[in-house]
């Protein structure tokens, strides 16, 4: 049996039994791919700039039709229209996102890290979340204790 590191300081086995474990959220946010999180964070982002920065009609437009290019792949209109605009500290966190490289921002959803944070103050994200096309995705089986 293969005991080297697979994943994340965890054997493939291990790993396996962590993907077969996930529930609810974090099945979509770890199935889901980190283009889409990066997608449905920056959404929060322009809709942020929408309300609060002075910017000319084309700006604007720019801005929405950069939002309505979000709505492909399992992304649903649905999704984009629940999500929240960002909050300073959530539109800092995307700011050093965006300073730092296409590959570099990419790799700060990888697991779905960033976007569990970006979540955390913003709640609607998980809202869209919900609402992308996944699949079925599996939820905690009830408990004696539930």
């Amino acid at each position: 049996m293969n005991e080297e590191v697979y994943a994340n300081g965890r054997t493939y086995a291990e790993h396996c039994a962590w993907l077969g474990s996930l529930t609810g959220n974090e099945y979509r946010i770890v199935h889901m791919p980190i283009g889409h999180l990066m997608s449905m964070a920056y959404v929060s982002y322009f809709k942020y700039a929408l309300l609060n920065c002075e910017m000319t009609a084309a700006e604007r437009l720019r801005l929405l039709d950069g939002i309505a290019k979000c709505v492909h792949g399992p992304i649903t209109s649905e999704a984009i229209e629940v999500i929240d605009p960002a909050c300073a500290t959530a539109l800092q966190i995307l700011k050093e996102i965006n300073s730092v490289g296409r590959e570099r921002a990419c790799q700060a959803f990888h697991n779905g890290d960033c976007f569990r944070i970006l979540a955390r103050l913003n709640p609607s994200l998980l809202r869209a979340l919900e609402l992308c096309r996944l699949g079925p995705v599996p939820e905690r089986p009830q408990t004696a204790a539930s």
